[in-house]
């Protein structure tokens, strides 16, 4: 009994630790209230407020909007007489404003109507925007898709069998949206894959978003006097295409949004290309044949333009004088080829005066340019400052800009190129591009992007191609007579027949010549002395040889000055040439009697 005393004596009676835990809960309670309600009417988490109409969002974006309760049920407009199994023509719901937002959405104040792409109107309360969303929807390209079904290797350019064609991306079907309706603004959310074959920046659906927000922004968005409409897009792992949504229209960035005011006629030049290089931007020739120089003129017009664009042709010359008796000779060929366009050459401190009249004698108009670094590349190598190309893009007093590397020979006339915007080049290898020819159009900022860039971005060469590359992922092909490079990798009988023939054919088949490999100009003019090296005898061409020295013959002797040959150069043709001998090459070039007055200047 004592200890049962004893164990009473510890106890609390039952009514006072009921009271006690009441109170406690109270106080909880109380206190939890307090800090909530004032959570919700700090400006900068308002939107909390708004989560009724949030899950009205998130009801009305589901593909199948029976299963929301009755009360949440938005009203759905269809547009056109029908809607396609799984779509929805035209999702519409309001967004109440949700407060705060950063400041460079302020232009999009008041009720808009927005097209979605990619997108949920949920995704918007962070804008701060109101109004009227309308979900823009299209069928998700196949993960079977790959980068190289756009951007191929190699198309059947001749037409030999069926001609190259490109696969489908799906896009909007924007007659089903209500075309008397525009849309104040396109929002669009990116994808961000970073496990895609090739990168993000490589991922087919990325592109797809990309084109359809593009599309949608063309032919549904609201211009304003200007011509431009806005558009809106949300990346997470990089900023949007620069193909697409130029820095230069950019009005804005905060964190993963950027917002632009697109130039619709602009847009609409991107948007009638094809979706990849799976076909050519340009066609071969017209409809003919070979010597039917393809009308430009065909091409659909721009309309609004107010002026004719500003176009040059560009080459680059630095770290030493290598190409410059290749730069004086393209100058002459493109004139000889009929064109009048502006010659702009780029140049460093190593160009000499004496050298620059003669550049000046062949029709290049100088300016004299700050060479860039390769981070990446090793001290005195041929890739150190090869990086100086970016300057092109410092060429603001031009529209567009057609960029034709030093070692190459015009043989037609490549005006046309001028009708096809950033980036237009020839194809590579793989995906890629080769930068020997390509269609640029000049922007501070494009030059600020590729400056900043330089430090992160990888070059799978090791030079400025390779950098490119991966900067201008969406490129355009142009044929590859346009860029006909000097080589015979294929090793074959057939090849070498077909090459040569080309080369050689006149009137010319080919738009121009790129001279890998040693140049003319650094062999003397009787035979091409990639004959002489074993590893240099895939790039060696009798035909393509003698053509370059067409046209030097024709130059004056103040553009024929800087061509010399140094002795250094000449001991090491003499060397090669016994070497050549020694092997006992079949062909037997070592053994033609060398009478270019260069060897005894």
């Amino acid at each position: 009994m004592g200890v049962g005393t004893a164990g009473e004596a510890v106890k609390s009676p039952p009514g006072r630790a009921a009271s006690v835990i009441v109170k406690l809960n109270a106080a909880f309670l109380a206190f939890f209230l307090l800090a909530y309600m004032a959570l919700l009417l700090h400006p900068k988490y308002s939107y909390l407020l708004d989560r009724g109409a949030t899950s009205l969002v998130r009801c009305t974006l589901r593909d199948d909007a029976t299963t929301c309760p009755p009360s949440t049920q938005l009203s759905r407009k269809l547009v056109g007489g029908g809607v396609a199994a799984n779509k929805v023509a035209s999702a519409s719901e309001r967004i109440v404003n949700a407060g705060r937002a950063p400041a460079m959405f302020d232009d999009l104040r008041g009720r808009l109507r927005m097209g979605l792409v990619n997108i949920g109107a949920d995704e918007l309360l962070a804008l701060g925007v109101e109004g009227e969303a309308v979900r823009v929807d299209f069928e998700r390209v196949s993960d079977v898709f790959q980068w190289s079904d756009l951007f191929p290797e190699w198309i059947d350019e001749e037409e030999d069998d069926e001609g190259p064609s490109c696969p489908e991306l799906p896009m909007p079907d924007l007659s089903l949206y209500d075309s008397k309706e525009d849309l104040d603004v396109v929002v669009a959310s990116l994808p961000c894959n970073r496990t895609a074959p090739g990168g993000w920046n490589r991922d087919v659906f990325r592109l797809q978003v990309h084109l359809a927000a593009a599309r949608v922004a063309a032919r549904r968005g609201r211009r304003d006097a200007a011509g431009a409409v806005r558009v809106v897009l949300r990346s997470e792992c990089g900023e949007p295409m620069m193909d697409l949504f130029r820095c230069d229209e950019e009005v804005g960035r905060e964190g993963d949004w950027w917002m632009y005011r697109v130039d619709v006629n602009r847009l609409e030049e991107k948007l009638r290309l094809p979706v990849g290089s799976c076909n050519l931007a340009l066609p071969l020739w017209g409809s003919g044949g070979i010597h039917d120089v393809f009308n430009v003129s065909d091409l659909p017009a721009s309309p609004g333009v107010i002026r004719p664009r500003r176009e040059a042709y560009a080459t680059v010359l630095h770290s030493s004088d290598t190409y410059l008796c290749g730069a004086i000779v393209l100058a002459q060929s493109i004139r000889r080829a009929g064109s009048t366009r502006d010659l702009v050459l780029l140049h460093d401190h190593t160009v000499s005066k004496p050298a620059l009249r003669a550049l000046s004698a062949a029709g290049w108009t100088p300016r004299k340019i700050k060479r860039i670094r390769n981070p990446r590349a090793a001290r005195g190598t041929y890739n150190e400052y090869n990086y100086s190309k970016f300057r092109l893009w410092q060429l603001a007093d031009y529209d567009r800009v057609v960029f034709v590397d030093a070692d190459i020979l015009v043989l037609r006339n490549l005006d046309a190129l001028f009708a096809f915007p950033q980036l237009a080049a020839v194809g590579n290898d793989g995906s890629l591009f080769n930068s020997g020819v390509m269609v640029i159009e000049p922007s501070a900022c494009t030059f600020d992007a590729l400056i900043r860039k330089r430090r992160t971005v990888r070059s799978y060469n090791g030079g400025d191609q390779g950098f490119l590359n991966e900067v201008f992922v969406w490129w355009h092909r142009l044929p590859r007579r346009v860029n006909y490079l000097k080589n015979f990798w294929a090793n074959t009988t057939g090849e070498r027949a077909l090459k040569e023939r080309l080369f050689g054919a006149d009137p010319a088949e080919v738009w121009s010549i790129h001279y890998l490999g040693m140049k003319p100009w650094t062999c003397y003019r009787d035979y091409d002395c990639n004959w002489n090296v074993a590893d240099q005898r895939v790039y060696a061409s009798d035909e393509a040889h003698r053509r370059w020295w067409q046209v030097y013959d024709q130059m004056g002797e103040v553009m024929r000055g800087p061509c010399g040959l140094s002795e250094r150069r000449k001991v090491e043709i003499a060397w090669d040439r016994h070497v050549a001998e020694e092997i006992g090459f079949a062909d037997q070039h070592w053994k033609i009697n060398i009478t270019d007055p260069r060897k005894w200047d």
